[in-house]
């Protein structure tokens, strides 16, 4: 077993494309879920922390999930919603 702090970043996946509506990305609560599972089969593991990042994307597209976009002086940002999970 190593001493040393790493992390693992969970990301929304796409679950579905459309040609018309574009894609459909996991809720948060689904990318939760994997962090859960993440955790089961990685017991061995001593978990730290579990923290949500919400990270400025240059990311334009229409999509609204994951990417969510933020009204600014200078016109529209996007961020994009993930969970980072830290083990030793």
């Amino acid at each position: 077993m190593t001493n040393q702090i790493q992390f693992k970043d969970f990301h929304p996946q796409v679950i579905e494309t459309s040609f018309w509506k574009g894609k459909k990305y996991e809720s948060i609560e689904m990318v939760l879920e994997r962090v859960n599972e993440w955790i089961r089969k990685s017991y061995n593991r001593e978990i730290i922390n579990v923290e949500t990042i919400q990270a400025f994307t240059g990311h334009t597209q229409k999509s609204s999930t994951p990417y969510k976009p933020v009204v600014t002086g200078g016109g529209h940002m996007f961020t994009v919603q993930f969970l980072r999970l830290w083990y030793k």
